[in-house]
């Protein structure tokens, strides 16, 4: 039987889980038969509440099958501080270059440090943050949708 593996939804991700119900029935089975972990934080449920009404319930209701982790590291004015944990100099360092001075990428830097400390993989339909995060030193397997995609077998 193959490993499980836990893995890490970028925010963006929930939207073609949505609309792509082979992807969601694939996840579920995989859920169910443990060889899948969902891992999340507060930042993509704070992200996902932002959708408009209608959407929103959808997306919340894939964010519900994860288990939701503190973020590695935390940043002001996003991190909720009861769910973040502070970082290592290293993780900190990371965090400040993954965001390159820009603080409308401070979600995207506590998701990869998060997930690089709590996940095999970070699925992300946003092309550029694969090379992002590891120019920021992260260490994490990033796949595309297509990558999560073809690892669920759909």
């Amino acid at each position: 039987m193959p490993a499980m593996k836990r893995i890490m939804l970028d925010s963006n991700v929930h939207d073609l889980i949505v609309a792509d119900k082979a992807a969601k029935a694939a996840i579920l089975k995989r859920l169910a038969d443990g060889l899948l972990k969902l891992v999340s934080t507060h930042v993509q449920r704070d992200e996902l509440s932002q959708a408009p009404s209608p959407k929103r319930d959808a997306l919340l209701a894939i964010y519900e099958l994860n288990d939701v982790v503190q973020t590695t590291g935390a940043v002001w004015d996003v991190s909720h501080w009861d769910q973040s944990t502070y970082g290592s100099d290293e993780v900190n360092a990371s965090i400040e270059a993954l965001m390159a001075g820009n603080p409308n990428h401070a979600e995207d830097a506590l998701i990869a440090a998060t997930a690089a400390g709590q996940v095999e993989v970070l699925v992300t339909n946003e092309t550029r943050l694969a090379s992002k995060i590891q120019r920021a030193g992260f260490a994490v397997n990033v796949w595309s949708w297509g990558q999560f995609v073809e690892w669920l077998g759909c």
